[in-house]
């Protein structure tokens, strides 16, 4: 893993200025935003970091190398170029120039994606100087280092640009005394994070997953945490809803129906999808999120349908079937028994035995006689008879063919006459849910 910096170099005359960085200091007098950003990150770095100008041969001839620029006349103007600047710090780290084309055509704009993609290393942690990119190459910077996360896993520890047009005019400039010409470096890292963020919360919405948001959570606040002792309130309350959504997909993913129920605060995990996080422009996709859990409530037997919806969307089809046969059982034990009794592993026998005997009784027409009936069946024979009295035909119909189904799924297709993938799919959405959710209980 190495630290690299990146960076494009301009054709410009610069002026000499005074480039601030809020917490991290000020570099006064200097003409490249280029030094200032080296002499603010990269004083301790070592041999195996990197420090990468990409310019254009008009660029190199200008402001790399010494006396680049001419007066009116075409005399060389007295002017260090940023190749000197940069080994007059007397870094140990290295420092390199790499020559790109101008970007005047989609085939050089690809050029300058290979060379800038070809210069990060697997691991490397990233800072960008996007100041002087020029044209489309700001877009097509963040372009290469987000595809850079991916394919390279590298870190963005940081983007930035050092906004000169905030004081004026060239002209309005030079009339200046250089200590007043005091240039904001804006961080603009946040708005990578919004990126990230908005590919982490697609995830979540599109594939049910929290994994992202998770991982994303605990880059963000780490710092942020230490550096406040852990009292930044926005970063807590991140902290906690990627907690809590995490929780959250788990239980489904494991199809733990009782956690669902009755084990999980959808109303907290609201109020925190509320509450002002330290990154704003995030606000609106965690509406999102609030818009995906607004079937769930506190305490609802219900709570095992929506969740069958969730594994229908993201093709989490085992956990749907086991999901939806386990309510059906929970909603006969709740309405017989009471939701105290929903854990109730004898309870719940008996329901999916009145469930079988009904089907066989009543839909198949093969009786089962009582004196074969299986405890705890056998046994209570009057709740039996209840339970079966309070069940429409469809409710117990749609229960034998998940189970069955289930079965299948259960043992991996190891059957004489296995279903097939897409008809599990099909029937848990079409045929199972869509009428469960009607209410035909």
């Amino acid at each position: 893993m190495s630290q690299v910096m990146l960076a494009f170099l301009g054709t410009n005359d610069y002026l000499p200025c005074n480039y601030l960085l809020n917490e991290k200091g000020k570099i006064s007098g200097v003409r490249f935003i280029q030094e200032a950003l080296v002499s603010l990150f990269c004083k301790d770095w070592t041999e195996k970091d990197r420090i990468i100008i990409f310019l254009t041969e008009e660029a190199k001839n200008k402001n790399w190398v010494d006396n680049g620029h001419k007066d009116r006349d075409g005399k060389p103007l007295q002017r260090e170029g940023l190749k000197r600047r940069l080994e007059s710090l007397g870094l140990k780290t290295k420092i390199l120039d790499k020559e790109i084309p101008d970007g005047r055509t989609e085939e050089e704009i690809w050029r300058i994606f290979d060379e800038v993609l070809n210069q990060i290393d697997h691991g490397d942690e990233v800072i960008f100087d996007m100041t002087h990119a020029f044209r489309s190459l700001p877009m097509l910077a963040i372009i290469i280092l987000n595809y850079a996360k991916v394919i390279k896993n590298i870190k963005i520890n940081g983007v930035y640009y050092g906004a000169f047009e905030s004081l004026g005019s060239i002209r309005e400039v030079e009339k200046m005394a250089v200590q007043d010409r005091n240039v904001p470096i804006f961080n603009l890292t946040p708005f990578v994070r919004l990126f990230d963020w908005t590919n982490a919360i697609h995830n979540f919405i599109t594939y049910g997953d929290a994994k992202d948001i998770s991982e994303l959570t605990q880059q963000e606040i780490k710092s942020i945490l230490a550096d406040t002792q852990g009292k930044d309130e926005g970063a807590q309350n991140l902290r906690e809803l990627s907690k809590q959504l995490k929780k959250l997909t788990k239980l489904i993913q494991t199809s733990r129906g009782p956690g669902l129920i009755d084990g999980f605060d959808f109303d907290g995990l609201r109020e925190l999808i509320k509450k002002e996080g330290f990154l704003k422009p995030i606000n609106p996709l965690l509406d999102k999120i609030a818009n995906k859990i607004k079937d769930f409530k506190n305490k609802d037997i219900k709570n095992g349908y929506a969740a069958v919806e969730w594994c229908i969307q993201h093709n989490l089809i085992p956990q749907g079937y086991t999901l939806l046969q386990e309510t059906m059982i929970s909603e006969v034990v709740v309405r017989h028994f009471g939701q105290s009794e929903i854990l109730n592993e004898d309870k719940r026998k008996l329901a999916a035995q009145a469930l079988h005997i009904a089907n066989r009784n009543i839909i198949a027409n093969r009786k089962i006689p009582e004196e074969e009936w299986e405890e705890p069946a056998k046994s209570r024979k009057e709740d039996v008879q209840k339970i079966i009295s309070c069940l429409s035909e469809d409710f117990i119909k749609i229960y034998d063919s998940i189970t069955q189904d289930r079965n299948d799924i259960n043992h991996a297709g190891f059957r004489t006459q296995p279903s097939q993938p897409e008809d599990l799919q099909e029937r848990l959405k079409e045929r199972y849910y869509k009428n469960l959710k009607k209410g035909l209980a």
